[in-house]
C-alpha cells in the first residue's frame, strides 16, 4: 500500500498525566489549543492565564514573581496596557489596572505551585527591547516603532534563563514544545533560524534535565506528517482544526495514562452528541439520550471528577426542556 506521509514514533513519556491532575499551559496560541481540549477532561487546567506569549524568556518572566510598576505601562488612547502581558489585559486607571495584573499573576503562580505538569509552547526566538525601559518586553502594543530594537535570543541565553526555575521547581513535570505556527512576518529564512534556535534550546534542556523535561514534537508533526496545505487555514500559516486535533491525539498517546485515554475517548463521543442540534420535534428523544448518558457517568466508580461534563449535559437538558 502506498505511503502518503512521513510518520515517526513518539516515545511515551515516563511521567503520564492522570485523571484529576493539575496542569498549567502557557506560551503561544498553540498551547491554548491543547489546553482548551484538556480543560474539557477531568483535570484542573489553567490555560493561558497570562494571555498569549511567544518568546521563551517572556514566558519564563510570566512564571516568576515580578514587581509591576506604573511607569512601565503603555498608554493606548484612554487605556493602559503592560508590555509583559497580552493586549486582552487593559485598564482605564493605572493603579486599579496594576492591582488587576498582580491578582492574575498571583493566581497563576499559586496554581503553578500546586500543579504536577507545566505545558510550555515556544513560538519565536525574536523579541523586542524597549529602549526607554531598557529591557526586553513581550508585547509592543503598537507603540511607536522607534522605541524598540528587534533582537534574537541565542540558544545559550534561552537555556540560561530556565536554569534557576528548573532547579527551584524540580518536582514539576514540564512538557516542552515548539509551536508549529510559522512567524512569516519575520521572513521565511529568519523564521527557520528562529525555530532552529528554539529546537536546539529545547533539546539541550531536555537532555540536561531528562527526569523533568519531555519534548513533544508538535512542530515536527506539522512539518512532516502534515506536510500539506490542506492542513492549514486560509492564511496558510495556522493549522486547521483537523491538524490541531491530530496533533492533540498524538499528544494524548504520548502523555496520557491508559485510564485518561479511555475517558478522553468516551467523553469526546459524549461531547459530539451534545454538539448535535436536533429538530425541535426530536427534542424529547434527544433529552432522553442525554439523561441516559448522565446516568452512565454517575455510575462511574473510578473516583473521577465528572462535574465538568455533567454540568454541560445538565445545561443542554435544561435548554431542551
Amino acid at each position: 500500500m502506498m505511503k502518503l506521509s512521513t510518520t515517526f514514533t513518539i516515545p511515551r513519556a515516563t511521567h503520564l498525566i492522570q485523571p484529576n491532575s493539575q496542569i498549567l499551559c502557557i506560551g503561544s496560541c498553540f498551547a491554548e489549543n491543547i489546553g482548551s481540549r484538556m480543560a474539557e477532561l477531568p483535570m484542573e487546567v489553567s490555560n493561558q492565564a497570562l494571555g498569549t506569549l511567544f518568546h521563551p524568556l517572556s514566558i519564563m518572566r510570566g512564571l516568576q514573581g515580578q514587581q509591576l510598576k506604573k511607569e512601565e505601562l503603555y498608554q493606548q488612547g484612554d487605556n493602559y496596557v503592560h508590555p509583559d502581558f497580552h493586549s486582552q489585559f487593559m485598564g482605564a486607571e493605572p493603579s486599579a489596572f496594576l492591582a488587576q495584573l498582580n491578582t492574575v499573576k498571583t493566581n497563576t503562580l499559586d496554581f503553578l505551585a500546586g500543579s504536577q505538569f507545566l505545558v510550555i509552547t515556544w513560538g519565536t526566538a525574536f523579541y523586542y527591547e524597549d529602549q526607554v525601559l531598557g529591557r526586553a518586553i513581550a508585547n509592543c502594543h503598537k507603540q511607536v516603532s522607534s522605541r524598540f530594537i528587534k533582537k534574537q535570543s541565542t540558544v545559550e541565553e534561552i537555556c540560561a534563563g530556565y536554569e534557576a526555575f528548573l532547579q527551584e521547581n524540580d518536582r514539576i513535570q514540564i512538557i516542552l514544545s515548539v509551536s508549529p505556527v510559522r512567524h512569516t512576518k519575520d521572513g521565511m529564512p529568519e523564521n527557520a533560524v528562529s525555530k532552529a534556535i528554539l529546537r536546539l534550546a529545547a533539546e539541550q534542556l531536555s537532555k540536561k534535565y531528562p527526569e523533568q523535561i519531555t519534548y513533544f514534537p508538535a512542530y515536527e508533526i506539522m512539518m512532516d506528517e502534515l506536510r500539506d496545505y490542506r492542513f492549514y487555514q486560509a492564511d496558510l500559516i495556522h493549522p486547521t482544526e483537523q491538524a490541531i486535533q491530530y496533533i492533540y491525539e498524538r499528544f494524548q498517546i504520548a502523555h496520557f495514562d491508559d485510564t485518561l485515554q479511555e475517558i478522553a475517548k468516551r467523553w469526546q463521543e459524549i461531547y459530539a452528541t451534545m454538539r448535535h442540534r436536533p429538530h425541535p420535534l426530536q427534542f424529547p428523544q434527544h433529552r432522553e439520550i442525554l439523561m441516559r448518558l448522565r446516568k452512565e457517568i454517575n455510575m462511574d466508580t473510578l473516583g473521577i471528577d465528572s462535574s465538568k461534563i455533567l454540568a454541560k449535559i445538565d445545561q443542554q437538558i435544561l435548554a431542551l426542556s
